[in-house]
């Protein structure tokens, strides 16, 4: 029940039906789902651990607001853990893998004019198109810390628009490397992926601040411009 709870909270985290600074009630919510509070109590310290909420004096526990220094630190090591888990998992892939991210890559473009596209459409399709690369990795412990920081890397994303064509050039990349089994490029073109979806989520800017996402672009050798 606990983990039906974290679901539930974290869908509505991410979606933004939960927005920053939102307070997040222990009794309402557990009349809400018909359960006992003890689940939905377990649930929000699991939140906070993962640092989507916290607990605030005279307010209780609230949704967390973007950090752009906590969005540096999570696109570090998403970068540095999806980058791992392509090498692992891209050699694994079966053919049907291949072709399912062939189907979710299509249904990305058709859906590119939703007028839900920036509020979810993109972020659950970008992650199961991901997804089908992580699953073959066959690391269960890795998946799961990249699930989590993938949650709140598509929480603070649903701040900005996502419909510039920003992703499709990678996802190209990732797709064809994968049908070559090249793990390497595969992990090449993710890490590239992400650093280019921070950099449009901190305005296009063509720099990294000095910290620890400047210190890992450094030591892989990646080209902030492209």
């Amino acid at each position: 029940m606990t983990d039906q709870v974290l679901r539930i909270l974290r869908d509505r985290i991410v979606s933004g039906e939960l927005a920053p600074g939102a307070r997040i009630d222990v009794t309402t919510l557990a009349a809400d789902l018909d359960i006992s509070r003890t689940p939905v109590r377990e649930a929000i310290l699991q939140l906070e651990a993962a640092g989507l909420v916290e607990r605030q004096p005279y307010r209780g526990t609230v949704v967390v607001g973007v950090d752009a220094q906590r969005l540096e630190e999570v696109t570090a090591l998403r970068i540095d853990l999806e980058g791992r888990a392509a090498v692992l998992g891209v050699p694994r892939l079966a053919d049907s893998d291949v072709a399912r991210m062939v189907e979710i890559l299509t249904e990305l473009d058709a859906r590119a004019d939703d007028p839900a596209f920036s509020l979810g459409v993109f972020n659950d399709l970008n992650q199961r198109f991901h997804d089908v690369i992580y699953a073959a990795a066959d690391a269960p412990v890795l998946r799961r810390i990249i699930d989590d920081l993938s949650a709140e890397a598509d929480r603070i994303r649903l701040h900005f628009d996502v419909r510039a064509p920003l992703a499709e050039a990678f996802h190209r990349e990732i797709l064809d490397a994968c049908r070559r089994r090249d793990g390497a490029a595969a992990a090449a073109a993710t890490r590239a992926h992400l650093l280019e979806s921070y950099l449009a989520m901190r305005g296009g800017e063509r720099s990294v601040p000095a910290g620890i996402l400047a210190d890992l672009v450094a030591e892989l050798g990646m080209e902030v411009s492209r």
